[in-house]
């Protein structure tokens, strides 16, 4: 009787890291799922790129290697002057998650100025809309904090 009951154990066991994998591979969960930011964005690659509200879309990469503290690898491009309320996206080419979340890097605080949720590997994040007020926006990955960007709203 004991053996049955270890026996299936261990096949819901088996079952449920069959799923887990599953799903980390594919790069869903619910926190991603809901995670994403309610702000837009997609892109154009110039090191200064302006995107006007309503109107063009600047991307900022999250390049391959930038999960690694070690690779000198960050946000490109950084800086990055938009309008106000100009449309940006990041684009994820690592092999990791990551966020683009506005706030202190250094305390690792948000300040609910534009967050892209969790970006899972090789996908951009849904659009993000930039604050109007002008200034100087300093960001950094929740997951990585490390890697820090700026967005100059002008």
């Amino acid at each position: 009787m004991k053996f049955r009951q270890f026996e299936r154990s261990i096949i819901i066991g088996a079952s449920m890291v069959s799923v887990l994998l599953t799903v980390s591979i594919l790069g869903l969960s619910p926190t991603d799922t809901m995670a994403q930011g309610t702000n837009a964005t997609n892109a154009t690659g110039a090191a200064n790129a302006t995107g006007a509200a309503g109107g063009g879309e600047t991307t900022v990469v999250m390049p391959l290697g930038s999960s690694s503290s070690t690779s000198g690898e960050g946000y490109e491009p950084d800086p990055v002057t938009v309008s106000p309320g100009a449309i940006v996206v990041w684009d994820n080419e690592d092999n990791a998650l990551h966020t683009a979340t506005s706030g202190n890097p250094d305390t690792q605080t948000p300040d609910g100025k534009f967050d892209t949720g969790y970006v899972t590997a090789n996908t951009p994040s849904k659009p993000v809309t930039m604050p109007t007020e002008p200034g100087e926006y300093k960001y950094y990955c929740q997951l990585h904090p490390f890697l820090v960007g700026t967005i100059t709203v002008q």
